[in-house]
């Protein structure tokens, strides 16, 4: 719509400078004619844009027109820009995009950037970028969804749920929605969310506090890790401690130590993280947590003849 393009101008125009009106035309899907219309427009609604001419010009805004936040130091603004930065790079979102546009239009960019984030490497594939977009809407519409889901054991099942939360945690996106067939509060990792499909059943069920309700669930999910003892030498404490920084410590002499590593028993990520270690630690209890262990490198060495 016509509205909603010009709006989209006035933050682009207000965030950028020079702007060619066929640059202006490509984004926005229309002629360059269009694009002069449109600035016709914005100038008698009181916005103070102005022409450059030469190969360098283009449409601004006047600078004195921008926006103050009087409640918010340069600084914190600078890192509340960032912060959305960098979480775009880690979380596809349309309204994530907008109101990055939105925020740079109405802080300063003096000073310089000190600090840098980069939430790429989190970023997970296409498939999990859209159904995270998929499960928003149906969150907002309170409307059931199906879907195929493989659990760590690599069972498969087709649930129905009411979604009511998407989170990020342990490097991966996670919902939150209330079983429609136990009729209980779940946790199911997207990635292994297959054939999504939004119902149009909706739900009239009162959940109350839901933030308080993923907190409850992330409780009762601690209660299952289980507490592994892992012995390193000393010379690997600079290590252990990157990967673990909250886990005491003990020095059991003989030039090693050991440290206890609370984790949830069902998550294979951390099976992995430990034998990423290799040789540099040992993996002492509980036994069958361990076997576990010795059995997976076993595979992993019996696929190349070893």
């Amino acid at each position: 719509m016509k509205t909603d393009r010009i709006l989209e101008i006035i933050i682009y125009l207000i965030n950028h400078d020079n702007v060619p009106a066929s640059y202006l035309a490509e984004r926005f899907h229309v002629s360059v004619r269009t694009i002069q219309r449109d600035m016709t427009s914005i100038s008698a609604i009181g916005i103070p844009v102005y022409a450059s001419a030469g190969k360098q010009g283009g449409y601004s805004v006047l600078p004195s027109y921008k926006m103050k936040n009087a409640d918010i130091r340069a600084d914190e603004q600078q890192m509340i820009i960032r912060a959305l930065e960098s979480l775009a790079t880690s979380y596809s979102s349309d309204t994530l995009n907008s109101l990055i546009e939105k925020y740079n239009a109405i802080v300063e960019k003096e000073g310089g950037q000190k600090v840098f984030w980069d939430f790429g490497v989190t970023k997970e594939n296409r498939q999990v970028q859209d159904m995270n977009s998929m499960l928003e809407n149906a969150i907002g519409s309170k409307q059931f969804i199906s879907f195929s889901y493989r659990n760590a054991r690599g069972e498969q099942s087709r649930q129905e749920a009411e979604p009511l939360a998407i989170h990020y945690k342990w490097y991966a996106w996670y919902l939150f929605a209330y079983s429609a067939k136990t009729k209980e509060y779940r946790t199911f990792k997207v990635a292994r969310m297959q054939d999504l499909t939004i119902l149009e059943r909706k739900s009239q069920i009162p959940h109350g506090n839901v933030e308080q309700l993923m907190k409850e669930s992330e409780q009762a999910y601690y209660k299952t890790c289980i507490p592994i003892e892992v012995h390193f030498s000393d010379a690997e404490t600079g290590l252990v401690k990157e990967y673990f920084p909250d886990c005491p410590i003990t020095a059991i002499g003989e030039g090693k130590s050991k440290i206890l590593i609370e984790v949830p028993a069902k998550e294979r990520l951390w099976k992995a993280l430990l034998l990423s270690f290799g040789d540099k630690v040992t993996v002492v209890g509980p036994e069958d947590y361990k076997n576990e262990l010795i059995d997976t490198a076993s595979g992993f060495l019996s696929n190349y003849g070893l």
